[in-house]
């Protein structure tokens, strides 16, 4: 059990589960991955069909992305924070950094010079421009600004340069920010810790209230963009090559999707300390459960309402996400048995999550080529289900090729560095 000093910070021992690896995430990011590759390829060769199905909704999968980031990655964290005042220190922000350099740019950087050079499918113009059902805009990036931008994953960040290269990799530069601020967070609840007397759960949640602020200001910020810019039609304002598309897929527009997940994290560090009482502790997955209900009407009610409204929307699927992430692993922080980690830990889920980073970035050219080629169906709903099946077949085969040549062992020596073993 926990013990409290009269400063207000927990004494404890870390439990075994600390030290675990936590069942079913990995094929939960999976079906994410899936989730946005449907997407994809229903929308771009059987547009129509896909409108009907609404097959976009699929597409909410890359948020879960960013809870799961939120919350993998804050976990060690606040598991350091709430530990006894002289056990609570940072942890070490240059293995943090090797480990995402490592975790996400050599598979990156393999995959865009593949797609670039080899198969000359890279994306030379914005591609939420260029029409569906084929590759137009696309080819080999030749002007040295835009290979660097698109190298050094800072092209997001350029209004000229949006959308090029990998379509999905705007993705990463926002990742990459989180990562940069996660740090700077931790440097600033540590030092809080150190200097007053206040209950570390409690400064454990300033880092993503924080973060909500700011997502949460930068959406308020869109409509006066879009009338200092005059970009008014929604797709140029989602997609288009202005500064209004590059702020909103800035983190300061989307900081409060990894908040949500670091909220969750909190919650799970305070289960698996013993710092909640029990029968709140007992309740927090059935609570989740229940909750996923209202914040599907709440989400489906935002996203209709389009306008400013609709970026809140997309909030509210990052609290769903974060919802599902305390259901599938509240149980295991109490010892107890979870009936959905245990599915999405078989082997193909897990397969699927562990490739998944290739996957993303494969899935886009992969269906691109097979249009290209005059392989890719038709307009119908048959057709919709072949571009789907082959587009997902394919890219998970060269995926696993790209995960166990590059990935991996570059993680793998990343690890052994962290670990002084290397």
């Amino acid at each position: 059990m926990t013990a409290h000093d009269t400063r207000g910070a927990v004494a404890t021992e870390p439990p075994v589960s600390a030290k675990r690896r936590l069942i079913g995430l990995d094929g939960a990011r999976g079906l994410s991955c899936l989730g946005v590759a449907i997407m994809h390829i229903s929308a771009h060769y059987s547009p129509d069909t896909a409108s009907t199905y609404k097959t976009n909704l699929f597409g909410m999968g890359l948020i879960f992305f960013y809870v799961l980031s939120g919350f993998l990655l804050f976990l060690p964290y606040v598991r350091s924070l709430v530990a006894d005042r002289a056990a609570a220190t940072l942890p070490s922000t240059k293995n943090f950094t090797i480990h995402r350099v490592a975790r996400i740019m050599p598979g990156y950087l393999a995959i865009f010079l593949l797609v670039n050079y080899v198969f000359s499918v890279a994306y030379l113009e914005n591609a939420a421009m260029q029409p569906p059902r084929s590759d137009a805009g696309t080819g080999t990036i030749t002007d040295p600004w835009q290979l660097i931008a698109n190298l050094t994953l800072v092209h997001s960040y350029l209004p000229q340069y949006f959308q090029t290269g990998l379509n999905p990799s705007w993705s990463l530069t926002l990742e990459f920010a989180f990562y940069a601020s996660l740090p700077l967070l931790g440097m600033l609840l540590f030092a809080v810790r150190k200097r007053t007397s206040m209950q570390p759960y409690r400064i454990a949640l300033v880092a993503p209230l924080l973060l909500i602020a700011i997502g949460f200001s930068g959406k308020l910020a869109v409509p006066l963009l879009m009338a200092r810019f005059d970009v008014t039609d929604p797709l140029l304002v989602d997609w288009g090559s202005n500064w209004v598309a590059v702020f909103l897929r800035s983190f300061v527009a989307s900081a409060d999707n990894f908040a949500f997940g670091m909220l969750a994290a909190v919650v799970v560090v305070a289960i698996e300390r013993g710092a909640l009482r029990e029968s709140w502790s007992r309740r927090v997955r059935a609570a989740s459960w229940t909750a996923i209900v209202p914040a599907c009407v709440v989400c489906a009610g935002l996203l209709g309402a389009g306008g400013v409204f609709a970026l809140f929307g997309v909030s509210a699927v990052a609290v769903l996400a974060a919802l599902a992430i305390l259901v599938i692993v509240a149980p295991l922080m109490r010892g107890e048995k979870s009936a959905i980690a245990t599915l999405l830990e078989t082997l193909p889920f897990r397969f699927v999550g562990k490739v998944s980073l290739s996957a993303y970035l494969w899935h886009f050219p992969v269906m691109l080529l097979f249009g290209r080629w005059g392989l890719m169906g038709s307009d119908s709903l048959g057709g919709m289900l072949y571009n789907v099946a082959i587009g997902l077949c394919v890219t998970l085969l060269v995926s696993t090729v790209t995960y166990y040549a590059v990935e991996q062992p570059i993680v793998n020596w990343a690890r052994r560095y962290r670990y002084g073993m290397g």
